[in-house]
């Protein structure tokens, strides 16, 4: 949950310091026309881009201390159906855990370029 705080007060803080030039920018750039079948073809892979590097910093610091398992423990099959992914759209985050007093931890970072 502080992750969506930080991210929406990293937006407040983009439009406080860029004012009105940050909802036109964005406006500019919805209004653009979409691209053809043969410019997305012809820009896939990222063809004709530039290599640019960028640094992804991921803290996760979770942990398990102090727990006890006793008695009986029965876990379940993790198991993914031929269809799962079927009708799926955008990005989607698979995590499946196997044992006891395990603590999982997931990231997932998007980056999108748009160069004009």
């Amino acid at each position: 949950m502080t992750n969506v705080i930080r991210g929406i007060l990293r937006i407040a803080c983009l439009f406080a310091v860029m004012g009105p030039a940050a909802g036109t920018a964005a406006e500019e750039w919805m209004s653009q026309p979409p691209m053809s079948a043969d410019q997305l073809e012809q820009s896939s892979g990222r063809q004709g881009v530039p290599v640019q590097l960028q640094l992804n910093d991921n803290q996760q610091s979770a942990m398990v201390t102090g727990n006890t398992l006793s008695g009986p423990s029965v876990t379940g099959n993790n198991m993914i159906s031929d269809q799962a992914f079927g009708n799926m759209s955008g990005i989607a985050t698979v995590i499946q855990n196997t044992g006891n007093q395990v603590v999982i931890q997931d990231s997932t970072q998007v980056n999108i370029l748009i160069n004009r």
